[in-house]
């Protein structure tokens, strides 16, 4: 097979059932077949997670690989680093497994992909009812709209108004990477070293590269007026902070 133009690199940890919809969600994306490869980048699952990617790959029609490690808290930094190692294409998508993509949430990134630039966008978030009513056709179907809460479409809106004055005013530290829906050359990614791999536990990893990346001179820019993906619901890590600014990192 040809060296793929795009990887697409999943991170998970004993989420089984969500990263299944992510994967279906990737293998219904439009507009950019035999153009990717996908690494599912494991934080050390042990509830099925190895054999369900292993059948899933043989179900599809581009490359799907699985990355782990032995699971000792909290490591989301060296996942994404694991994923990119294990990956060959020159750019890279960051995707966190309880996710699901819209059918054109690549094909929309890459519209606007172009050199020294990372695009980002943020994502709707449903709620517990809502997400365990989908099943795999419902992802399949791409009908997501009738899902996402007038609330959260109204809060992305506000996101999206407020990034777009930052990139005006070229503000330097925002908007912000946000890690789960972020894509970058693999060049920047390492020129920079990527991502720093002690931060352990939940948070601050994102914020890190974001700083690292822009004293090199990339530039960040917001996709979230075009696209967004939405998030699973589930409970929150144990080492996630009632507030970001009381987190461990």
């Amino acid at each position: 097979m040809e060296k793929p133009d795009i990887a697409l690199l999943v991170s998970s940890y004993q989420k089984l059932w969500h990263l299944r919809r992510a994967l279906i969600s990737i293998a219904c994306q439009k507009g950019v077949t035999g153009r990717f490869e996908v690494v599912v980048t494991d934080d050390g699952s042990t509830d099925g997670t190895a054999e369900m990617v292993t059948e899933f790959a043989r179900s599809v029609d581009f490359p799907l690989h699985f990355s782990t490690h032995a699971h000792a808290g909290f490591q989301l930094a060296r996942c994404r680093n694991e994923g990119v190692a294990a990956s060959r294409a020159p750019y890279v998508f960051f995707i966190d497994g309880d996710c699901i993509l819209p059918p054109d949430y690549v094909a929309k990134h890459l519209k606007r992909r172009r050199p020294g630039y990372v695009t980002t966008s943020n994502c709707y978030r449903l709620v517990q009812q809502t997400s365990e009513g989908i099943d795999e056709q419902a992802v399949q179907s791409g009908n997501f709209q009738q899902w996402i809460l007038p609330s959260e479409i109204k809060r992305l809106r506000s996101l999206s108004r407020k990034a777009s004055f930052y990139q005006f005013i070229r503000h330097p530290l925002k908007p912000k990477i946000l890690g789960g829906c972020t894509a970058l050359w693999r060049e920047d990614f390492e020129t920079v070293n990527g991502y720093d791999e002690n931060f352990e536990g939940w948070g601050g990893e994102d914020d890190d590269l974001n700083l690292r990346l822009r004293r090199t001179g990339v530039r960040v820019q917001s996709i979230l007026k075009w696209t967004a993906p939405l998030h699973l619901w589930h409970p929150p890590d144990v080492t996630s902070p009632q507030r970001w600014r009381d987190g461990a990192n």
